[in-house]
């Protein structure tokens, strides 16, 4: 039987299908048409393996489309479709492995006041995020060319993987995350490498769990207020992106996500040579409010994870 959301989920994924599907045009990198519609199309595959002292296995590809122009009496549409999947292994053990699918279907999205529509289904099994699926509608307020807000109120089904734990008892054994050289004529130590002594002066305890159920996946709603600072400087070969999310559900304000991604992209005297930098941060008050175990490592979960990027884009 479907329920009343399964329906919306439905509803609202065949509404931007249609809207793509109404578009026939080749996906070249770039296109216009005769509406004025433009259209930008872009393919990544990233494959890596290293064998013998190092065991390192990587896989990435993703598809991100965007049609910009007027659909019927809808003016100035933006229409994205993103989608991306990370799949990484060291010495046989998930290293990266996330997925994520962006719809958006933006009304008037060059002026002062924009509606919009959103859906997104993901999932990132290395913080125990088994999938996540969110939908909504919201708009953004443009307030000068650098600054805009924006809010959305999403319906959300989120399904982490973290257990109701009946029965628990410490292994005695710890994992140290800081330690320093000593002289062990006037301390003990801890544990040694090579020639050399340790002591851990950080550490926590491994767990092990005799009895548990897995948490069942929870639905429920979110607001996403997000401020954006976009700057373009020296002539627009220098663009400053920086844009911060912060995720409470509406019946609790303690549970919430705070994101900041930042994007820096630097034109060069060479114009087909671009350098970029990516930084994310992302907290999880989920993780900093309780302890939670990854079962595979008997490791907590953290509540920050970052990423810093660096890279160059040749066009040719």
């Amino acid at each position: 039987m479907y329920t009343y959301q399964y329906i919306k989920i439905i509803l609202f994924s065949v509404f931007f299908v249609t809207i793509s599907k109404s578009q026939e045009a080749d996906t070249t990198l770039v296109e216009e048409d005769e509406g004025g519609r433009e259209m930008y199309t872009s393919v990544d595959i990233s494959y890596s393996q290293d064998k013998g002292n190092t065991d390192f296995l990587s896989l990435y590809y993703g598809l991100n489309f965007t049609l910009i122009g007027d659909i019927g009496t809808l003016k100035d549409t933006e229409f994205l479709f993103d989608f991306n999947r990370s799949d990484d292994q060291f010495e046989g053990q998930p290293f990266t492995d996330d997925q994520s699918i962006t719809l958006k279907f933006d009304v008037w999205a060059n002026k002062r006041f924009s509606p919009f529509l959103f859906f997104q289904k993901s999932f990132d099994n290395t913080i125990g995020l088994e999938d996540r699926l969110n939908y909504g509608l919201g708009a953004k307020v443009g307030l000068n060319k650098m600054f805009s807000v924006s809010y959305a109120l999403l319906a959300e089904k989120e399904d982490y993987l973290y257990y109701d734990y009946t029965d628990s008892v410490g292994t005695g054994e710890y994992y140290y995350t800081d330690s320093v050289v000593i002289d062990t004529n006037y301390y003990y130590y801890d544990f040694y490498w090579g020639d050399d002594f340790y002591m851990g002066t950080d550490s926590t305890e491994y767990y092990e769990y005799t009895d548990s159920t897995e948490a069942p996946a929870e639905e429920f709603f979110r607001h996403s207020i997000r401020p954006k600072i976009k700057l373009k400087l020296f002539d627009d070969n220098l663009v400053f992106d920086y844009r911060f999310y912060f995720k409470p559900k509406v019946d609790d304000f303690n549970d919430y996500l705070l994101e900041h991604e930042l994007k820096v992209s630097l034109s060069t005297f060479y114009e087909a040579l671009t350098i970029n930098l990516n930084y994310t941060n992302k907290f999880n008050s989920r993780y900093d409010s309780a302890v939670i175990i990854n079962r595979d490592t008997g490791i907590p979960y953290k509540a920050v994870d970052e990423n810093l990027t660096l890279g160059f884009s040749f066009m040719f």
